[in-house]
């Protein structure tokens, strides 16, 4: 569905992908997303990740109850 919805679109923007989902969309707040230690931003995105994965099963688990 992603594939058929234009997900390649976002392609040329790479990493500016990540910095606008942290920042919720604010341009002002990239640089501070961008001076944050790599390590606190790759646990934030697992955390996303991880919350998103329990999200989707759970709205699942609730439609098939």
């Amino acid at each position: 569905m992603e594939q058929r919805a234009g997900i390649k679109n976002f392609e040329p923007f790479r990493y500016i992908n990540t910095i606008n989902a942290l920042s919720g969309g604010d341009i002002t707040k990239w640089d501070a997303i961008l001076n944050l230690p790599y390590d606190r931003v790759l646990t934030k995105l697992l955390l996303n990740k991880t919350e998103a994965a329990y999200q989707k099963r759970y709205a699942e688990l609730q439609q098939g109850s």
